[in-house]
């Protein structure tokens, strides 16, 4: 498959008219030849290689500019995955679609007044990854992040009351929802919240508390009226009016605009909060404060796409054209290959001396950590460290982590679990072993977020599905300040089997793959299992104790709108 297949009428044409050229002069060489004297005598005073020489040169020659030209047309064969990155900030849109948005005190009821709003602020932040949240009793992603405004727009054409089944306004859960999802990016982040604020049992202040330690700025749009309106229930096909919602005392609901709730969690995240007006002047306000927000370089998309492969017609011709310069035409040819061998080894010499060097670097690296003799082993591996080569930086990471560096450790696997070249399969192990590092930091939530991230690039691993679970228990419930013998780590399997394939200190001497590398000091299947029933036992311990302090059960809400 060639990129311009144009070029191929321009190669025909180029060969056509260098090879009249040739003979050309070949023609006007023998009627030179003719015009100064009998050209038998002259054949026998001109060397008889030189014409054979000719004939070589211009083949090397036509060769080399047919080759020059096929690269030109861009041969293809084989598919890659072209990942594109973008400067953009991350904007979630969060809208309520509980029962009380069905109010009608705004015209024509707040759900499609929210609508409305949300579908001017997708137009205005083009270029942006935004997505879409839904809420009600609970909340759910119903567009992840992404720069296509377009679908995201036609996917909240679609929301109504019944996205969410579970009746009830959890505006927490919705910004928890959010926060966490957001804290994985870097640069600005931003929630627009759109509901009538009536929340009293999802924590919202504590939720804007998490969104503000994620970095993450909450611009609240009340929808609604103080005075407030009762909740319309009408038929499913005609749309008729059969009523008003009751509460479970008899009395007909007033759903109420919760200002209050909406302007504390919008000012505790340094952001903003605005009453819908009929103008909608808010959404430009809201806008230009996102657009003041800082930006963060992210993958846009991605496609696949063929292979170029110029550079072997291209290398071809280079090579080609270069013989063609150093065949003589006249004297031995032993000299000119000579020196031709000569020109091509001190080309190629520099590139495999350090390719040379850097594997050696690298398989000693690998005895030295098979020896357990970290500090070596870091030395070779830093010394091995070339452009395009993760195996250094990744293995050098794993004798970070032997030598309780778990802050350098930590930077070394973060920064090949972010690098968009390295094949998805590598990078799920740098977010498995960033995963463990701060488990031993502690960092549980981080741990948690970069073990979410390996079961994403790899769900078929196992071990990080298991590790995750386990992370997560021990961010609910963190285990007490561990003895330095003590590991928290929560690796699951013993690996010592396959050990020289699944660490940078491998046993074998070529360097071992990066792609599932793991620590070797990992706990066996048992030891986690152990740790995990201790860590059940204690949250029913936990809960126990909280029975005896309040015995009585808290009644269900009776606020389902």
């Amino acid at each position: 498959m060639l990129r311009n297949p144009l070029y191929l009428l321009g190669l025909v044409l180029a060969v056509a008219t260098a090879a009249c050229l040739h003979f050309w002069a070949a023609a006007r060489r023998r009627g030179i030849a003719k015009d100064l004297g009998d050209p038998g005598m002259l054949a026998r005073m001109v060397p008889p290689e030189i014409e054979a020489r000719r004939r070589l040169k211009a083949a090397l020659l036509l060769s080399g500019l047919a080759l020059v030209f096929l690269a030109l047309a861009g041969p293809q064969w084989g598919v890659e995955l072209l990942t594109t990155r973008s400067d953009a900030r991350q904007v979630f849109i969060a809208v309520d679609t509980s029962l009380s948005m069905t109010a009608e005190d705004v015209s024509p009821n707040r759900l499609e007044k929210a609508k409305r709003e949300l579908a001017q602020l997708l137009a205005a932040l083009k270029g942006d990854r935004v997505g879409v949240i839904a809420f009600a009793g609970e909340a759910g992603i119903l567009c992840p992040l992404t720069t296509d405004v377009e679908a995201a727009k036609q996917i909240l054409a679609g929301v109504s009351p019944g996205s969410i089944p579970v009746p009830g306004t959890a505006i927490g859960t919705a910004v928890r929802l959010a926060a966490g999802v957001l804290q994985r990016y870097p640069g600005g982040k931003a929630l627009v919240l759109l509901t009538d604020g009536e929340d009293h049992h999802t924590d919202p202040a504590g939720a804007a508390a998490e969104a503000t330690a994620a970095g993450v700025k909450i611009y609240a749009i009340g929808i609604g009226t103080a005075e407030g309106n009762p909740l319309p229930i009408k038929e499913d096909g005609s749309g008729a009016l059969t009523g008003y919602k009751k509460d479970r005392k008899g009395s007909t609901v007033i759903s109420r605009l919760g200002e209050k709730t909406l302007v504390d969690m919008a000012a505790s995240t340094g952001g903003a909060y605005y009453r819908s007006s009929p103008a909608e002047d808010e959404v430009a306000d809201i806008v230009r404060r996102i657009e003041g927000l800082e930006r963060s370089q992210g993958v846009a998309g991605a496609s696949q796409q063929y292979r170029n492969r110029f550079l072997f017609p291209l290398t071809a011709a280079f090579l080609l054209l270069l013989a063609e310069m150093l065949v003589p035409l006249r004297g031995s040819l032993a000299a000119k290959k000579s020196a031709t061998l000569l020109l091509l080894c001190l080309c190629l010499l520099p590139a495999s001396a350090q390719a040379a060097g850097s594997e050696s670097d690298l398989r000693s690296g690998n005895k030295f950590y098979h020896k357990r003799r970290f500090e070596e082993a870091l030395q070779r591996y830093r010394a091995a460290q070339r452009p395009g080569d993760p195996r250094p930086d990744f293995n050098s990471g794993d004798a970070l982590y032997r030598l309780e560096d778990f802050d350098e450790a930590a930077q070394k696997f973060h920064r090949l679990a972010e690098d968009p070249k390295a094949p998805p399969e590598a990078r799920a192990a740098a977010y498995y072993n960033l995963g463990d590092v701060l488990v031993r930091k502690q960092d549980y939530t981080g741990a948690v977020a970069a073990f979410r991230r390996a079961v994403v690039l790899a769900p078929q691993d196992r071990d990080s599905r298991e590790n995750l679970g386990v992370a997560l228990r021990m961010l609910k419930h963190p285990p007490p300040p561990k003895k330095k013998c003590d590991k928290p780590n929560p690796d699951k399997k013993d690996d010592k089997k396959d050990q020289k394939d699944k660490s940078g200190g491998g046993k074998n001497d070529s360097p071992p793959p990066p792609s599932a590398p793991r620590p070797q000091d990992q706990m066996s299947k048992d030891d986690a299992q152990r740790i995990m029933r201790s860590v059940a036992e204690k949250e029913k311990a936990a809960q126990n104790r909280m029975q005896q302090i309040t015995p009585q059960k808290r009644p269900p809400s009776e606020e389902d709108w």
